[in-house]
């Protein structure tokens, strides 16, 4: 009789342990190879306006070439998340583990275009934007990021930057919880001067579609 209580106290430790790792959300660094169409080193010629102290990207490739990038993986038992701090921060894409399908379309081609504040500009993910109007002047060039475990058993990663023509800080933490099929943003912002500025902030999220889909927009 002994035995068999001592046998099932071992038995429910080891389910309780197995329990326990199962939950713990795990961040890692990863190097990922994808295609990619880099842009030209910026103008020596600052822009006067809106943007500067900032110059332009102004040059493109139609030749794509294999490149190395770094991603922060936050993952639990149910979704993958992929941070990209060399890419503005952005979360590159994200996976729900079950299917091995993306709810934040993840672009395994990097091709940067003509189309943010500084020029260079590639989809994908969810991006983050303060300051002036437009695709933030840091969307396609390294940030700052820490990565964190929590007491809590979730993980974080924290990325920003200094936006110069505001004179700001911003930060966002992308939380992802031990036990959730979600992740969550916090996005910070601090204006370091006593002028005003500019506090417009947005958030853009792709999703992958096919050439079937249809998207309907209602405004109220």
């Amino acid at each position: 009789m002994k035995i068999g209580k001592i046998i099932l106290k071992v038995f429910l430790i080891v389910l309780y342990s197995k329990s326990v790792i199962a939950q713990k959300a795990s961040i890692t660094e990863e190097q990922l190879s994808m295609k990619t169409y880099m842009f030209s080193d910026p103008s020596p010629i600052p822009q006067i306006g809106r943007l500067y102290p900032y110059s332009r990207f102004d040059g493109y490739t139609d030749k794509g070439e294999d490149k190395l990038w770094k991603m922060v993986v936050l993952e639990n038992e149910y979704i993958k998340v992929y941070v990209s701090p060399d890419i503005g921060g952005k979360v590159y894409g994200a996976i729900e583990k079950s299917t091995g399908k993306e709810f934040l379309y993840f672009n395994h081609t990097v091709k940067f275009r003509d189309v943010a504040m500084r020029g260079a500009w590639t989809s994908g993910g969810l991006e983050y934007n303060f300051g002036d109007i437009g695709h933030i002047p840091t969307c396609a060039t390294p940030v700052d990021y820490r990565m964190k475990e929590n007491e809590d058993g979730s993980v974080s990663c924290i990325v920003g930057a200094l936006d110069l023509p505001s004179r700001t800080n911003w930060n966002v933490e992308i939380r992802l919880p031990k036990d959730k099929a979600y992740f969550e943003t916090k996005a910070t912002w601090i204006n370091n001067t006593s002028l005003p500025v500019t506090y417009y902030h947005w958030m853009n999220a792709a999703a992958k579609a096919d050439w079937k889909s249809r998207v309907f927009v209602s405004r109220r």
